[in-house]
């Protein structure tokens, strides 16, 4: 009889245990990341009261995934959504050139170098504390000129996304650092656009719940009482299998002086 209490009590207690786990669960919301990318996609989460793991990807090796919880995922989305992230990377220089075919024309060559460039320089300018993201186009004429026709002038424009009230670059210093990255090309022939996103709100202007003495997000609020409930569900289980288990061995010990004292 002790025996079958302690094994429907291990039962409960592992079933407890599963749905626990269930209830806790979460899901990717981005995946495949370097581990620069993976920390400005927890970083954004984090910021706007969602809390997110950065996690090893099982599906890529050597790369990063952005897990939260299974309620709060469609705000999670909407948040990279509107940070535009994960970031997105043109290939550099040598990826663009390496790409090329066996016997690839001067013009297909001068293209890919020219993609090259721009995939360097967003990656630069990307990498700046504050950037969420840069596009830069350039327009560089191929060195191949027919003969009678005056060559143009190089140009470039860039579109920088920043986080804040103001560029953590500024124009001129954007067009400098383009201009010094293309041969022939002046600053003042580089155009910089810049679109403020709005800061991401704090943890405090998101809707709270409060549960006892504890403050979440609503999007939290359900897996606390259910996580709560179980492990209350536990506690009272494992009570009362210590009170069952403890009144058998008084009644055992009961039973043994009273064959005694008939003894």
């Amino acid at each position: 009889m002790r025996k079958n209490a302690v094994t429907t009590t291990v039962k409960v207690m592992a079933c407890m245990a599963i749905a626990c786990a269930v209830v806790g669960c979460s899901v990717p919301v981005a995946g495949g990341l370097d581990e620069r990318d993976a920390n400005l996609v927890a970083d954004a989460l984090n910021r706007s009261g969602i809390d997110a793991t950065k996690e090893t990807d099982p599906a890529v090796e050597g790369r990063y995934q952005v897990s939260v919880s299974r309620g709060e995922a469609a705000s999670a989305i909407a948040t990279l959504r509107d940070n535009d992230l994960p970031p997105r990377h043109a290939p550099g220089v040598i990826d663009a050139v390496g790409k090329s075919s066996l016997v690839p024309s001067p013009l297909a060559e001068h293209a890919q170098y020219v993609a090259g460039i721009c995939g360097d320089l967003e990656r630069s300018l990307a990498s700046i504390d504050g950037v969420l993201g840069a596009r830069v186009h350039l327009s560089v004429p191929s060195t191949d000129v027919v003969p009678g026709q005056p060559s143009q002038p190089p140009s470039a424009s860039v579109l920088l996304r920043h986080r804040g009230d103001s560029p953590p670059i500024t124009e001129s210093q954007v067009q400098h650092l383009v201009a010094g990255a293309v041969a022939g090309l002046a600053a003042q022939d580089v155009s910089v656009v810049t679109i403020r996103r709005p800061d991401s709100p704090d943890l405090s202007s998101r809707e709270i719940t409060k549960i006892g003495p504890f403050s979440v997000t609503r999007g939290s609020a359900t897996r606390l009482r259910v996580t709560l409930g179980i492990a209350l569900l536990l506690m009272l289980t494992l009570a009362s299998t210590i009170l069952y288990l403890w009144r058998r061995m008084r009644l055992a010990m009961a039973e043994q002086i009273t064959s005694g004292e008939q003894v």
